[in-house]
């Protein structure tokens, strides 16, 4: 279980920021799903974050970057970011959407997660992902229930 040594609020520094990603990009902390996709975080502010995960390896039969690929990174930055926010509380997605709108045969996609709403028990994020020529290639939206439960 990931533990981060600091909650992201809106007073965290920018060091505390870098600090963070740090932990996010170590070995076993995103989950085995996102390290096999390759998934690597790379800006996180109290209001977004951004990651990105390379085409190859994560493509579907025709070798485009599989529709699933943009979903896995599209959750594991808006969850990741949910869990930050919140305070290190448990979170679950509890609705998921995703329009593809370009293909991307190579390179990396990069997704970046704001915060559209922060309530008590409820996060919801946008997530556009974009190539390396910064054209849109799909929009997902996700939310997350903060749980009242501690990670264990």
């Amino acid at each position: 279980m990931f533990t981060p040594d600091a909650s992201l609020t809106a007073e965290t520094t920018e060091e505390q920021c870098r600090q963070l990603l740090g932990q996010l990009n170590a070995p076993d902390a995103v989950g085995d799903l996102a390290a096999k996709m390759g998934i690597e975080f790379t800006e996180l502010t109290h209001d977004h974050v951004t990651g990105t995960a390379p085409v190859a390896g994560n493509t579907q039969p025709m070798g485009l970057f599989h529709g699933g690929g943009h979903v896995v990174l599209a959750e594991s930055l808006a969850s990741m970011h949910s869990f930050l926010i919140s305070g290190g509380k448990n979170v679950v997605g509890v609705d998921l959407n995703a329009t593809h709108l370009r293909a991307a045969r190579d390179g990396t996609v990069t997704g970046r997660a704001e915060v559209l709403h922060r309530g008590r028990t409820i996060v919801s994020h946008e997530v556009k992902m974009t190539d390396a020529a910064g054209r849109l290639l799909s929009i997902v939206r996700i939310t997350n229930m903060i749980l009242k439960t501690e990670p264990k």
